[in-house]
Formats: C-alpha cells, structure tokens, sequence
C-alpha cells in the first residue's frame, strides 16, 4: 500500500515536518534506507544519512535538514502503528476451511468464516460477518451473532449466545448459562460462568465471572479482576486490576472500585469510588495511607533504637 505524509500524520494522530505529499509504498531499517521507504530513529545522532535518502522519517523532533519527518515522543510505536497500514492483513474468505468440523444440524452464515480447526456442535447458529478464527469449539444449539470475532482457543459452551460485533480473544471461554450482549469485548483467558453480561461491556485478560451474575451495560472489568456468585453490576461501573466482588452483593451504576479493592458488602449509591482491604471509601482510604506515610519516619526510629 502506498500512503503520503500526511495520510499518515492524519491516521496515526502526529504532527508532520516537510512535503505532505510526500509519498512511500514499505518500511526500512534505519541503516539501510530508502528513497520510497519509512523509518524511524529514537535519536537524532543515530541518523547518518540525507534528507534524499529515505522517504519519511519517524522522530522525536526534526533534524536538521529538509526532511520528511513524523514528529512522534514514541518513534518505535509510531513505526509500528505506521507498518500495520502499509501491509494491511488480507481478507479472508468467509466460508468452512477443510480442516475444520461442521455438524450437519448446524447454521453457518454463507458469509462467515469458519477457520482451520474449528468444531462447530450440532445445533449451533454462526451468522453473517462471524469469524471464528481457528481452534475455536462451539457447543451445541450454541449462537454467535453477525461481525462477531472468535480468536484461537476460545469458546462458547452448550446453549450460549453472544450477540453481535463481540470479541472473543485468545483462550476466552463463555460457559455453560452464560449470554454476551452486543459489543462484549472478553479478553484473552477471561472466564464469564453462567453470567449474564449486557451490550458494550469490556473485560479485560483473566478475569473471573461468577455465576448467576448480572454486569450491567458499558462496565469494564480490568486485568485479573473477579467477580463472585450472583454480583449486580451497575451500568458504566468499573473493577480495577486484581479488585474482587465476593458475591451475593448489588454494585451501583458508575461505582469505581480500586485495583487489590475487596468488596463484601453491597455499594449502591451511584458514582461512589471504593478502596482498600476491606473496602472503604476512596477519600477514607487515601488519608488513611497518607497517615500511615507520616507515621512510617517514627516507626523506623523506634524500631532502630530497640
């Protein structure tokens, strides 16, 4: 794919130096450079060539010179973003690979994709735009619903569904009783077990579902996160990283919960944030560090005099 200066600058949210018209169809390495080619330097002194040489620089400031030149704080992510445009992933086409297993009873859109080593269970109803990667097992009367992407190793158990334009990725695994409103993103490792998740939520690497749970619309659940048997999860609520719900208790709409956070009770009052372990209001919490911070001088005395 060809692309110019300021086609990328637009698409990868950085400002430009030099010709926007400025045009390149690859990428390089910074020590063989190319007239048509994109590349990028952490440093100014790494650069040991001319303007002329390369077609788009990727750098923290402009050097000295006519160049082309993204100006990027993080030249290595720029660059990186910057080759996912110039070599796009290919299409692939909708339809069953040979090495993947269909049972006759199922239902699979002509236009979804069905990859290598996929077992689709008797029953199961894959629709239009669905992808299942590879290695992904469906069980029986199970639904994926349209644009929905299933990634190596994930799965969907007996009698589940998920709705349209959710993410699946690697190794996520929705259990038996479980459904997936639409735009779930669930990510790798996650487990959902018998819950019920509304449309636009989040969850994040590892996290922990319960059963009987309810997770209210557009919620995030961060990395290794847990939530216990029958949790109420208010709409736009959020568990941050390794935060657990223990069960049985109703989380309130807009409720933050902090990262290593422990609730036991139930938080309902909308918008409220929570901290600590046990759980305690966020304010409460922070000055209770602050003290503890201020004491922490003393203590190291006293115990250097015994």
């Amino acid at each position: 794919m060809s692309l110019t200066l300021e086609e990328l600058s637009r698409r990868l949210l950085v400002p430009l130096r030099g010709d926007p018209q400025a045009r390149v169809d690859s990428a390089c390495p910074l020590e063989s450079p190319r007239p048509n080619a994109i590349c990028f330097c952490e440093k100014a002194n790494q650069v040991k060539f001319g303007p002329s040489d390369v077609g788009i620089l990727i750098a923290p400031g402009p050097p000295e010179g006519d160049w082309n030149v993204l100006l990027s704080t993080n030249p290595r992510v720029t660059f990186a973003q910057a080759l996912r445009l110039l070599y796009p992933e290919p299409a692939l086409e909708p339809g069953v690979h040979e090495t993947a297993w269909v049972e006759p009873s199922a239902q699979v859109h002509p236009r979804a994709r069905v990859g290598p080593l996929c077992l689709v269970e008797a029953g199961a109803v894959v629709e239009e735009g669905a992808e299942l990667v590879a290695q992904v097992t469906l069980g029986a009367g199970c639904r994926v619903g349209e644009g929905s992407k299933l990634w190596p190793g994930s799965s969907l158990a007996a009698g589940c569904a998920i709705g349209k334009h959710c993410v699946l990725e690697p190794g996520a695994r929705v259990l038996a009783g479980s459904s997936l409103g639409d735009a779930v993103w669930l990510g790798s490792r996650a487990v959902v077990d018998g819950a019920a998740l509304a449309t636009g939520i989040k969850a994040d690497n590892q996290i922990y579902v319960g059963p009987g749970s309810q997770i209210g619309p557009h919620a995030l659940l961060i990395s290794q996160s847990c939530l216990g048997p029958n949790t109420r999860m208010g709409a736009y609520s959020l568990v941050a990283a390794q935060g657990a719900v223990l069960g049985e208790v109703e989380i309130g709409p807009q409720v933050q919960i902090a990262g290593r956070c422990v609730i036991a009770e139930s938080v309902p009052e909308k918008g409220s944030a929570w901290a600590g372990d046990p759980a305690v209001p966020y304010s409460l919490e922070m000055r209770n560090r602050a003290l503890r911070l201020k004491a922490l001088p003393v203590y190291l005395q006293r115990t250097r005099r015994s």
